[in-house]
């Protein structure tokens, strides 16, 4: 048994006091160590960073432990009792790190808890002490036997139970015989409670009826922490770590805005996890020390597929209805077609290279990345109506995902790279390699209008510009002139605007412009209210541009291009065949 003490070391100064106790049997060196990266989140964060300090001692005696890499230490081998003290700096308010303040405080263990190489294995206690008494603690930690005391099987168990800890507000629920509760955490103003544990009861209802063979928890927990301006989440086993704004809360007597379904959707995409990823697992994350990247060209298959069931399941469990979820199809078909980089990665190579490329993104990724999140969603749609139509609807996406996670109950291990596909042929009696080389193996374009033609809905693209983003309307729109385009993203400034990311093949490429460039100008008259001024220009004009690069004025001349037929517009041209897809309420 490995025994874990953590407490405040000081509240203001964001610092967690941690001891690790361990009997030490023999005389034979060990090694300590703190991961690199944690599950459901690849990129490399050296968490190690974050330790003030670190001491050790044996037997009550000082003893010595050797720092060998940036977040491994030997311990020289000394038989008998030893403690590992170290204090942790505690202020990364994501659902990443662990966080400490006279408010609150919160902790993914991955980021606090240095392991005992060579014992993993063996079951682990954690007792949280001097806490500010009035605080309250939330998690899915297995208590033993005393308040503040959990114990878990081993060391990757141990640090899949994030904790928030501080003024809680508890909303309990049942779904399908099962307890849920959503523990929320932060300032937020008066919110309709009984209408987001009504809603989200609804959306747990039916992932589980999807499976429907067993359960991986036996009960649930949703740590919302609210905010301003923040928006993520991040799955467990048997809970996730969530934040979101607290205007996005519902509000009492409000419809279904934006914002809230958003935060629906949030909800949806990683309770969903708890069956792909948590238990439908890569074998390359599965059997990762966490020390170093883990490459699998499956991402799209479990980013993809949950982000495309997120939104699903909302219609399904009657939430928002069926405008509504192709109003959100809609936007991410229309940010999926308007990145260059779709054209440039596959959704194989955009898994595999998730580590350097999509978690660490710069100006030019549009140009050069395509999100396995997003693209993955539209191949699980693609996919999902390519079976139903190939079976005569008596198979679907959904077939698949139970095979898989029978498949997960009865081995028990990780996926390896050919699994997935293998195991959807099984399911659906389909022979999909040339369906799964086109989609995932390839940059060519996903017959998104053919397959919702099928399942009865019409795609029309149209020129209109980036920033309407897609939408569902009730007749098709007719063709309009294509909107004037500056082919970048943008900030305001003073005076002006900054360039932040310049789109392949656009205006502003073809005028020489750069990210990081501030325009100052347009035909000399200095930019005050762009939007406003740009709306005078029309497709083919010249303009005169003054801008600011490296502290200097310069001069550029610009040729307004047309913005891209890449703006998705949705219809219903069959409700029955649309009912029979979204199998709502």
């Amino acid at each position: 048994m490995l025994y874990y003490q953590l407490q405040p070391y000081s509240l203001s100064k964001h610092l967690w006091q941690i001891r690790l106790q361990f009997k030490q049997d023999n005389q034979d060196n060990f090694s300590l160590s703190l991961p690199n990266w944690l599950p459901g989140s690849y990129m490399i964060r050296d968490f190690a960073q974050h330790i003030v300090s670190i001491s050790a001692n044996c037997n009550g005696l000082p003893a010595r432990i050797e720092q060998t890499e940036k977040n491994i230490w030997l311990g020289h081998g000394q038989a008998g009792e030893w403690s590992i003290d170290y204090l942790v700096y505690a202020f990364d308010q994501s659902v990443r790190g662990s966080f400490l303040s006279t408010e609150r405080g919160f902790f993914d263990g991955a980021c606090l808890f240095i392991r005992h190489d060579q014992r993993q294995q063996e079951p682990c206690q954690l007792t949280i002490q001097a806490l500010p008494p009035e605080w309250d603690i939330a998690t899915t930690m297995p208590v033993a036997g005393q308040k503040q005391l959990y114990q878990c099987a081993d060391y990757r168990t141990l640090i899949d139970h994030p904790v928030e800890m501080g003024h809680l507000l508890r909303l309990p629920f049942i779904a399908n015989g099962i307890e849920h509760e959503i523990v929320i955490s932060g300032y937020c103003p008066e919110f309709d409670q009984q209408r987001l544990v009504r809603d989200v009861q609804k959306i747990c209802s039916a992932e589980m009826n999807l499976f429907a063979h067993s359960v991986p928890f036996q009960h649930y927990l949703f740590l919302l922490y609210v905010g301003q301006g923040i928006y993520g989440g991040l799955e467990h086993k048997s809970s996730t770590a969530l934040q979101a704004d607290r205007h996005d809360l519902p509000q009492k007597n409000g419809g279904n805005d934006d914002a809230y379904i958003s935060l629906l959707g949030l909800f949806s995409h990683e309770y969903f996890h708890a069956w792909n990823v948590k238990s439908i697992i890569p074998a390359a994350f599965a059997n990762n020390n966490l020390n170093s990247e883990a490459y699998t060209r499956l991402l799209w298959a479990f980013e993809g597929i949950t982000s495309y069931y997120d939104d699903l399941f909302l219609v399904r469990s009657g939430v928002i209805t069926p405008s509504q979820y192709l109003q959100l199809l809609a936007k991410t078909i229309t940010r999926v077609q308007q990145g260059a980089g779709k054209d440039v990665q596959s959704l194989a190579d955009s898994s595999f290279n998730a580590w350097t490329k999509y978690y660490k993104q710069n100006e030019n990724s549009p140009n050069a990345i395509v999100s396995y999140y997003q693209k993955g969603a539209l191949a699980a749609l693609c996919l999902d109506l390519y079976i139903r139509h190939h079976t005569q609807q008596q198979k679907s996406l959904d077939d698949v995902m139970r095979a898989l996670y029978h498949d997960w109950c009865a081995r028990g291990c990780g996926l390896e790279e050919d699994e997935w596909l293998s195991i959807a042929e099984k399911a659906t009696g389909l022979a999909l390699q040339s369906v799964y080389q086109h989609y995932i193996n390839t940059t060519t374009d996903l017959p998104l209008a053919q397959q919702l033609q099928g399942a009865g809905v019409q795609l029309h693209w149209h020129a209109l510009a980036r920033k309407h983003g897609g939408a569902y309307v009730e007749q098709p729109p007719q063709t309009a002139t294509a909107s004037a385009d500056l082919g970048c993203r943008f900030q305001a400034a003073t005076p002006g605007i900054v360039l932040q990311q310049v789109f392949s093949d656009g205006s502003a490429e073809q005028a020489n412009l750069s990210a990081g460039d501030q325009l100052i100008a347009l035909n000399n008259e200095i930019i005050r209210d762009f939007n406003t001024q740009w709306q005078r220009f029309a497709v083919g004009d010249q303009i005169h541009i003054h801008y600011i690069r490296d502290g200097l004025l310069r001069q550029t001349h610009l040729q307004v291009q047309p913005a891209k037929a890449d703006t998705a517009i949705l219809s219903i041209n069959d409700p029955a065949l649309v009912k029979q897809w979204l199998q709502c309420q």
